[in-house]
């Protein structure tokens, strides 16, 4: 008993034009796929973000984003935004990278700034329940403007950056008020962070799920409409 393979030259060329057709079509859906694929990491990052760091603000779980790709580059980026001035990227660092935190541009200002000299060296200043911060957690604007303006030297009112005399209090920055005082920031060593946003198994978790299914779906429409 034997098997007779014959070959159908008909079955031939069909197969060799819809390899073209697919061979055409590849890199656009393979864009297609990328970036349905880098949209579902970025909800995954930010979803992600409530689960490993402490009481996240809005403006963490909504910090990464999406750069697409183009089927002449295909190459789709998700990253942390920077908006505003304000660093995403540079404060999500320390929780995905770990390491000491880096002084932020305030910090500087003020350690330059006329003071006792008993700040240490590279330290960074927390605020108190006295500053306002906004709703991603920084110290505001107006609070910055309102201690640089109130920098006077006068020992009976406005603000000054070292420890005060006659108290146990450690060296910050305080207001001076009706003979009483108020801390606004306390001077502590910059902090060490240890790595705890898993960015990289997210991202790859995500990308094991999804993107074959998408570009097989992708491939499918686009052969399907292809002129």
């Amino acid at each position: 008993m034997a098997i007779t393979l014959t070959i159908d030259q008909q079955g031939i060329g069909l197969l060799q034009r819809r390899s073209a057709v697919v061979a055409k079509q590849l890199p656009f859906a393979t864009s297609v796929a990328l970036n349905n694929t880098a949209f579902d990491a970025r909800t995954a990052l930010n979803s992600a973000t409530r689960g490993y760091f402490n009481a996240p603000t809005k403006f963490t779980q909504t910090a990464f984003l999406v750069q697409k790709s183009k089927k002449a580059d295909l190459t789709a980026f998700v990253y942390a935004n920077n908006d505003s001035g304000r660093s995403r990227s540079r404060y999500l660092r320390y929780g995905i990278q770990g390491g000491q935190r880096r002084q932020k541009g305030f910090e500087r200002f003020f350690l330059g700034a006329p003071n006792d000299g008993t700040i240490p060296p590279g330290a960074v200043f927390v605020p108190t329940s006295n500053v306002k911060l906004t709703a991603s957690g920084n110290v505001s604007i107006p609070t910055l403007k309102s201690i640089t303006r109130g920098l006077s030297g006068n020992p009976w009112g406005g603000f000054f950056i070292g420890t005060p005399r006659g108290s146990n209090r450690p060296p910050g920055i305080y207001r001076r008020s009706r003979q009483q005082l108020f801390a606004y920031f306390i001077a502590v060593p910059a902090p060490s962070y240890t790595r705890q946003f898993p960015i990289q198994d997210v991202g790859e978790k995500v990308i094991a799920r999804k993107f074959n299914s998408y570009l097989l779906s992708a491939l499918e429409r686009a052969v399907a409409t292809a002129k």
